[in-house]
């Protein structure tokens, strides 16, 4: 049994556990502080469905340029096989100059998906391709990575069914896409890699993979059952100069096994950053700035047992003092979906879900989990060691302070947070934008074949470096989808966003019309799943032009009564004279009703308005005057 690391750092650890809870998450009822177990399924694991199962056609018409409507959503293509990845997605989106790629594990053939690989669609400028029906490559892979070189060539890292690492590799202007392997030494292969492209010209392709773990078919390798390696192509995939790569303290040092995709990796000029989000171990952020030749890491969340591997127990004393658990062996840690970016000054944000993890059966090879563990953190390398925030949590829909879910048995096998699978992007201005899953509370949203709730796809945005971060805006709304009466019965999961923000927030997801996966945990029946792109304006997300983000209190923003059955005060106060809007959005990002829009004088200000005729819920009023926005909550009873 590994003892308890630094007994003295108590401080630290109350420190820490308090700044999770400035943003608390909803209160639950006892049976969702209940634990399941962590199976080590994977995408190798008993993936197949019920034989014969048929597989539905797409539930809508689309035409050859991927667009079902004029709307913002374009479905890009479509997959029977629907495990984008089995923690932290993918680098799946990419965009230069005028050219945006989407990419994604295709697999229409089930069972067993001989087809499986990369499916690729690319806007040209003017319209997005035709919905590939083939994979790119001439065999099974999958977990695609796209990145886009500084000549304007396009590289994709994924890996095959013989546990290598392949690479699709074509030059600007497209044409036929050239195959090859990364070449490697290990023993039993790798698999699920992350690729990022840096260098001063942005020819240098960094990507990292995990050796091909004993439950599938590895050995251990360098001490480590699932060892994360580290490979490097100064030229565009071309040629290696770092293959099988050991990053120092991503070693036995301080791991004891790895975990499938709980891995990311992001670059920018010089600057790498790779996250670490294994559950039974500190989460770290490495960092080099000298392309990848010398690193660092620092401890961006602690976890208080060292090198632990499963069924080796621990007992209480070992652990911090977390009044929060939901029960006395349970570890608050990260859920294994997380992300980094690097901005353009060179420093590294890192995004990852929150999750308790217990060991209490020391007999069974395996773990438990909490399904129902809430919240997203946030970090960066200005907060020092071990001092993530929380950003977000679920939202409450109905304005009751609770999670209305019944139980943990309503909530579908992703073996992650309720709120989880990160994206993150930034603008020039230093505006961060974080894109993820979360579930929905209330009947509204429960599937009735499996009693599951929908997760949606939300987007939230930080102007102060994560110190606070505007209201959620979930994307399945009627503004955006293409089909407005099935909002409700959405699910979304697996996003990926273009980095670098511009006009809009460019991303994709993965959505059909049942909570869960058929590839991994429930082992639903296969059935079509879209992989949709969105743009979003910035003024949907409260970045309006130059305008920034501030809080309410920069206007004096104040609501009463608040809760209201209907009448409403709003005051606020402005400095100058200024254009003034206030919108009303439900807590889904509808749009209710625009307030008021016209010239106001500096000063104070009060308007009366009546919400009766709203349904009771939770509606978010925002404010935008003087190149400024600001948001808060408004309770309707």
């Amino acid at each position: 049994m590994k003892s308890i690391r630094l007994l003295l750092a108590l401080s630290v650890v109350a420190i820490s556990i308090s700044l999770f809870a400035q943003q608390a998450p909803l209160k639950q009822n006892p049976a969702l502080r209940q634990s399941a177990i962590m199976t080590n399924q994977t995408e190798f694991g008993p993936v197949y469905n019920q034989p014969g199962a048929e597989i539905p056609r797409p539930l809508f018409p689309v035409n050859a340029e991927g667009s079902r409507t004029p709307n913002r959503e374009v479905i890009l293509g479509t997959t029977v096989y629907d495990l984008q990845s089995n923690s932290s997605v993918c680098k799946r989106i990419s965009e230069q100059d005028d050219k945006i790629v989407g990419t994604w594990t295709l697999g229409l053939e089930d069972p067993n998906y001989p087809d499986r690989g990369t499916a690729y669609n690319a806007y040209d400028g003017s319209t997005w391709g035709p919905q590939p029906a083939t994979r790119l490559e001439s065999e099974r892979t999958g977990w695609p990575n796209h990145v886009f070189t500084g000549d304007g060539g396009e590289v994709i890292v994924s890996h095959t069914g013989q546990f290598r690492l392949k690479v699709l590799k074509r030059g600007a202007g497209g044409g036929a896409w050239t195959e090859s392997l990364i070449p490697s030494n290990t023993p039993n292969g790798s698999l699920w890699a992350r690729a990022a492209v840096g260098g001063d010209d942005n020819q240098t392709i960094h990507v990292i993979a995990i050796t091909t773990p004993v439950a599938n078919g590895g050995v251990e390798y360098g001490g480590i059952n699932g060892h994360i390696l580290y490979y490097r192509s100064p030229d565009g995939g071309q040629t290696w100069d770092i293959t099988d790569g050991i990053i120092p303290g991503l070693d036995t040092t301080n791991y004891a096994f790895g975990r499938a995709d709980a891995y990311y990796i992001d670059a920018r000029g010089d600057v790498v950053a790779i996250g670490i989000f294994n559950q039974w171990n500190d989460l770290r952020v490495f960092k080099s700035d000298d392309g990848g030749d010398n690193w660092t890491s620092t401890v961006v969340l602690e976890f208080p047992l060292e090198k632990y591997n499963i069924d080796e127990g621990y007992t209480t004393a070992d652990l911090f003092n977390d009044p929060n658990a939901p029960d006395t062996l349970a570890i608050l840690t990260n859920d294994e979906t997380g992300t980094v970016i690097v901005d353009e000054s060179g420093l590294v944000h890192c995004f990852f879900g929150l999750m308790y993890v217990q060991d209490a059966d020391t007999t069974d090879g395996n773990w438990s989990y909490f399904p129902a563990t809430d919240g997203l953190a946030y970090w960066n390398e200005l907060r020092g060691e071990n001092n993530a925030i929380r950003a977000v949590n679920a939202l409450d829909l109905n304005g009751n302070d609770t999670l209305d879910i019944a139980a943990i048995a309503n909530i579908a096998l992703y073996f992650t947070s309720i709120t989880s699978q990160p994206s993150a992007a930034i603008d020039a201005n230093g505006n961060i934008y974080l894109v993820y899953s979360a579930v929905m509370e209330g009947t509204q949203y429960i599937n009735t074949e499996d009693n599951q709730h929908y997760r949606h796809m939300f987007v939230t945005v930080s102007s102060d470096l994560g110190e606070t971060w505007s209201y959620p805006y979930d994307l399945i709304n009627a503004d955006v989808m293409t089909e407005p009466d099935l909002i409700d019965f959405v699910e979304s999961v697996f996003p990926g966003v273009v980095r670098d923000v511009s006009d809009s927030l460019r991303l994709i997801f993965q959505y059909d019309f049942r909570p869960g996966l058929s590839a991994r945990g429930d082992l639903d029946p296969a059935e079509v799943n879209f992989i949709s792109y969105v743009s979003v304006p910035l003024s949907d997300l409260g970045i309006v032009g130059t305008k920034e983000v501030v809080q309410p209190g920069y206007f004096e923003l104040k609501t009463q009564p608040n809760p209201t059955n209907g009448a409403l005060q709003v005051s606020f106060e402005l400095d100058a004279q200024a254009e003034t809007t206030l919108d009303l959005f439900s807590a889904t990002g509808q749009s209710v009703s625009k307030l008021s829009q016209s010239s106001l004088n500096a000063g104070p200000h009060q308007l009366q308005f009546d919400l009766s005729q709203l349904p009771k819920g939770v509606y978010v009023l925002r404010i935008v005057s003087d190149n400024k926005v600001a948001t808060t909550r408004v309770v309707k009873q």
